[in-house]
């Protein structure tokens, strides 16, 4: 039931990743009160093309979830990086948005959380595996 669940943390993850990831990258500034600029545009469609990327390989985590620890801690550090480095924008320029301090909070929270759930899926697995 345990692995059940977290499958579909997983896939509920993902599906944030993909669909905020695939609008960045078709619309790009387009919905935001950004500058318009070239190079700006090209920045967000870039990073939200990187966000599109690890929706899927989230996804690619649901079968075998209990075998996917490398992936996962990879995700997840790439993911942690990034919000702390946004952490540091908001410390030196404040909140912008209440979309940057969700965004923060799920890079600093909910993906470790997410993480440490697998390890344990994983860990519980391994030992049904030897016994």
């Amino acid at each position: 039931m345990e692995r059940k669940l977290l499958q579909i943390a997983v896939a509920l993850a993902g599906l944030v990743g993909v669909g905020f990831g695939l609008a960045g990258v078709v619309f790009g500034t387009a919905f935001t009160d950004i500058f318009d600029d070239g190079a700006i545009d090209s920045s967000v469609r870039f990073f939200k093309g990187m966000l599109l990327a690890i929706g899927l390989i989230y996804w690619s985590c649901i079968p075998g979830i209990e075998r996917r620890s490398e992936r996962m801690t990879l995700v997840t550090f790439i993911l942690v990086v990034g919000a702390a480095s946004r952490l540091m924008a908001v410390i030196g320029h404040g909140v912008a948005s209440l979309g940057i301090l969700l965004s923060l909070a799920a890079g600093l929270i909910l993906v470790p959380l997410l993480w440490l759930w697998q390890r344990h899926v994983a860990e519980a697995a391994q030992r049904g595996a030897y016994t």
